[in-house]
């Protein structure tokens, strides 16, 4: 997990000087080591801050020259299936790390090698004999990617606030706006006029034309319990390969507990805020699979300083109330625990929002019969209207499509990649690793457009998971409400009142307000 900045300009106005600065806005993402280099005269620089995880050796710092010479790359992730491919493809290599499987890979089979990566990523790669370079983004969107082209240059980087320090570029009022309601800015959009998300599962050329190689899309229509079991095993064993040691986050519920019990960690890590917390319930949890558990707590007021403190750390608003917990319990962890595990995915895989599913079922199961402005009177966060480019995007993504498909895109396309982007950077902000076994393609593409009735019913949602943890006999999680890592001061608070105080906080401390 690291951080990642590329610069590629037809004259050298931005120097060596300048892309050091703006590397070092982010090097909370990567304090292990950071790296610049300048190629082509100064017209082109590559830089990386590195938390190192896979081969935690020097030689697998970036950026990272194939052994060829001709191919440079800057890469944040990791790609669960490297060693496979390693094999599969033959290919030499002078690490055990990921990154280099990634380049020497493309080096042999160019772009049609990302639609073999298994895992979550964000790269670009460079081209010194062509001056060309190709960047890519992981399918679901679990690390972020942003770009922008002023004058000749184009900048990408992992942070978006890297990018439009380099590109003079402002603040989006619109993306303000779609904040207030949804908690993150419309897809393909940041907080910053004029940079841009690179979409997940998407790849970008230095002429400027994009491919989507990879896509939502049925590739199941019955549902197979001792299947889905053992794909989730394997997915989670998948996630555990580290060279440093593995925790897990652990709440009272059912999706942390089942990555929990299937993988191998033997510590487990869960917080809450000293007036509401489920850490009872996270205890015997715990106790049940036999792992340690570490108890965290923090006050109100804690949390607020912590809202004010990554807000100003991260340059733009965070997403959720609960990314104070998530960066303080991350704190709480030992040095040498850089991977964390969480349940991060598990409710837009198998319906777990079940009141805005249910919803979404009781409409008339016609194409393009989603009423998009109730949907986000009922999703929405803050008594705020869509903006005209928000309210057009999901207009055209729920067109042809029945109410419960719309519904189901809109959790995959717009809510879980701002979940995603609220994990990434609270973790990356404690030097931490977050994966997310749940939020796996291969899932993915195993449980999308399933019919409803295999993940909820009347009464509950989730229902593989239920069972699954009921065949491993883990019966606490099934039998109590949900709380998680609530920033909440009371399970009765109001939700928009909880989030007006967080968002107006927010806003005030980046001087946005």
């Amino acid at each position: 997990m690291c951080g990642i900045l590329y610069i590629a300009q037809r004259e050298p106005r931005i120097d060596r000087d300048a892309a050091a600065a703006a590397l070092a806005l982010q090097q909370w993402r990567g304090p292990d080591a950071t790296s610049l280099l300048t190629l082509a005269d100064g017209r082109v620089h590559l830089g990386h801050n590195r938390l190192a995880i896979i081969d935690p050796l020097a030689r697998a710092n970036q950026p990272m020259r194939s052994a060829d010479g001709r191919y440079v790359v800057v890469f944040n992730g990791e790609i669960y299936n490297h060693r496979e491919l390693r094999a599969r493809h033959s290919l030499s290599t002078r690490t055990t790390c990921d990154t280099e499987v990634l380049l020497e890979g493309y080096a042999l089979k160019g772009e049609a090698f990302f639609e073999e990566l298994e895992g979550m990523y964000a790269f670009v790669i460079h081209d010194t004999a062509t001056g060309g370079w190709v960047a890519a983004r992981d399918p679901l969107g679990i690390k972020p990617l942003h770009l922008a082209r002023f004058g000749g240059t184009v900048c990408l980087a992992s942070e978006p606030r890297v990018v439009a320090q380099l590109g003079g570029c402002g603040i989006d009022a619109q993306s303000v706006q779609e904040w207030r309601l949804i908690r993150r800015p419309a897809p393909g959009h940041s907080f910053f006029a004029g940079v841009q998300e690179l979409l997940p599962g998407t790849l970008v050329r230095h002429d400027g034309s994009q491919r989507r190689f990879w896509q939502l899309r049925q590739r199941n229509d019955r549902f197979e319990q001792h299947a889905f079991e053992a794909l989730l095993q394997q997915v989670v064993a998948d996630h555990e390969m580290s060279d440093v040691s593995n925790v897990a986050l652990l709440s009272g519920g059912i999706d942390s507990a089942l990555i929990t019990a299937l993988s191998g960690v033997p510590r487990t890590y869960s917080i809450g805020l000293d007036s509401c917390n489920e850490l009872a319930p996270a205890a015997e949890t715990a106790a049940a699979l036999g792992r340690e558990l570490v108890p965290v707590t923090i006050t109100q007021t804690q949390l607020h300083e912590q809202w004010r403190g990554l807000a100003r750390l991260r340059g733009e608003p965070l997403s959720l109330p609960n990314e104070g917990l998530i960066h303080a319990v991350c704190q709480a962890m030992q040095p040498d625990e850089k991977v964390v595990l969480t349940g991060e995915g598990a409710d837009e895989l198998m319906f777990g929002y079940d009141g805005l599913y249910r919803w979404a079922l009781a409409q008339p199961q016609e194409p393009g019969g989603l009423d998009v402005r109730a949907f986000l009177a009922r999703y929405g966060y803050r008594d705020t209207a869509p903006t005209p480019r928000l309210l057009d995007q999901m207009l055209t993504t729920a067109e042809g499509l029945r109410p419960i498909d719309a519904v189901e895109d809109f959790f995959y396309q717009v809510h879980l990649p701002g979940l995603l982007r609220r994990m990434d950077f609270a973790s990356m902000a404690a030097s931490k690793e977050a994966r997310v076994p749940f939020a796996d393609r291969r899932l993915v593409e195993y449980a999308y457009r399933l019919p409803a009735a295999a993940k909820l019913d009347g009464t509950h949602s989730k229902l593989p998971l239920r069972q699954q943890l009921q065949r491993l006999g883990l019966t606490g999680p099934l039998q109590r409400p949900k709380i998680g890592f609530s920033a909440q001061a009371s399970p009765t608070a109001g939700r928009h009142a909880e989030y007006r105080v967080f968002q107006d906080l927010i806003l005030e401390a980046l001087s946005w307000s």
